[in-house]
């Protein structure tokens, strides 16, 4: 005989509340960083970043500098006022992954063992197909209204088009840096990528996350010698391979990144921002009120991908091994 419905949601409770850590990406390496414990290292943003509410994710940009100058007796300060404060404003995203139990089902697992079984099954299909849709969809440009304003968002060299409400053509700093020259990926290459990159001398202000593809991540892993192949320990244990460049970025490969992709990321300028009440919502088995034999489940998120510094970040493609 199957569960009754509140033995079915104890079930789940359970089970989620064991593994409640899982759903945030244990595949991608971008989402794991920004979304996971990955983010507890004091030099990146914080991790989880909670939005209570808004029409927008707002983001306070600095773009301006004061009144500054040579000064000696006969100088005259300058009083006048300068606008250094502006404002990136990021539209909502959110994604969804539901699934359902039905009379089949009920039938065919008619055992309480059984049962909980494919519950637990379902589950774990619910959280992977979230997190493979999240992963994938953030590497590219917004598929519709409601996906993440991605990195192909972030990289839209078109100085017209807005990215945060903000068009390049408006605020020269707001620039995306992007390459399509192409070329073998080296070592000299990724100094190129960091260097237009940068928005500062030191480490903080260079991109410290490449991510490419397998192919390319190895390509470039086979220039270094024996003796200068190094790995970020923290990447490795959770399961991403990575080779690292210049002591202190890991080169990252992801399937769901473009071929002959690189993309050059600074993690103190780019975050996720999740909303306080669709942060993973917690899946609640359900009456379908037409069908009383089907019980259905999903688990909601909401936020946005966001950058305080655009500048910050690169992307090169036509990339080859």
């Amino acid at each position: 005989m199957a569960l009754t419905l509140s033995e079915l949601n104890a079930v789940t409770g359970d089970y989620c509340d064991g593994r409640s850590t899982d759903i945030y990406s244990s595949d991608n390496v971008l989402l794991w960083k920004l979304m996971s414990k990955g983010k507890m290292n004091a030099n990146l943003v914080t991790p989880n970043e909670i939005v209570d509410n808004g029409e927008n994710i707002r983001v306070v940009l600095e773009y301006a500098s004061s009144n500054t100058g040579s000064y000696g007796k006969n100088t005259t300060i300058a009083q006048g006022k300068v606008k250094i404060l502006n404002a990136a404003r990021f539209r909502w995203a959110g994604y969804y992954a539901s699934n359902a139990i039905d009379l089949d089902d009920k039938r065919a697992n008619s055992g309480d063992a059984a049962y909980v079984d494919l519950v637990k099954t379902k589950l774990q299909n619910i959280e992977k197909t979230i997190r493979d849709n999240m992963g994938g969809e953030i590497y590219g440009s917004a598929a519709d209204g409601d996906s993440f304003l991605g990195l192909g968002n972030l990289f839209n060299t078109t100085t017209s088009t807005t990215y945060g409400g903000i068009a390049e053509d408006d605020m020269a700093k707001w620039k995306a840096n992007k390459d399509a020259t192409g070329g073998a990926i080296t070592f000299a290459i990724l100094q190129a990528m960091r260097r237009g990159a940068s928005v500062g001398q030191t480490n903080r202000a260079k991109p410290n996350l490449y991510i490419t593809t397998e192919l390319l991540k190895d390509a470039f892993e086979n220039t270094l010698s024996l003796q200068s192949r190094y790995s970020d320990a923290e990447l490795v244990t959770v399961g991403f391979a990575n080779i690292m460049f210049s002591s202190y970025a890991p080169v990252v490969a992801d399937d769901k990144q473009t071929l002959g992709y690189c993309d050059a990321l600074n993690l103190n300028f780019l975050s996720i921002k999740t909303h306080k009440d669709f942060a993973f919502t917690k899946p609640v088995w359900e009456h379908d009120k037409e069908q009383p034999d089907t019980e259905v489940a999903n688990t909601r998120w909401s936020g946005q991908l966001v950058t305080s510094n655009r500048r910050a970040h690169y992307r090169k493609t036509g990339l080859t091994a």
